[in-house]
């Protein structure tokens, strides 16, 4: 199920539409979340010190989960 708001999939290092002001999931809880959302589970060594060091991670790890 794509990200409501986001029908074509959400690029790595693009924000996610339902992000709020203060980094919040809009819809977390919610049936329309999709649940590959809810399956990440963020770990200090993802997370780093610092926003680039996050973002780094999820690119490389979309990248390596992209159906070929």
């Amino acid at each position: 199920m794509p990200i409501p708001g986001m029908p074509d999939g959400k690029p790595a290092g693009v924000r996610c539409v339902q992000l709020t002001d203060d980094n919040r999931c809009a819809i977390f809880g919610r049936p329309e979340r999709p649940a590959v959302c809810g399956r990440l589970r963020a770990e200090p060594a993802m997370c780093g010190t610092e926003r680039n060091h996050a973002m780094a991670w999820l690119a490389r790890l979309e990248a390596a989960t992209a159906i070929r």
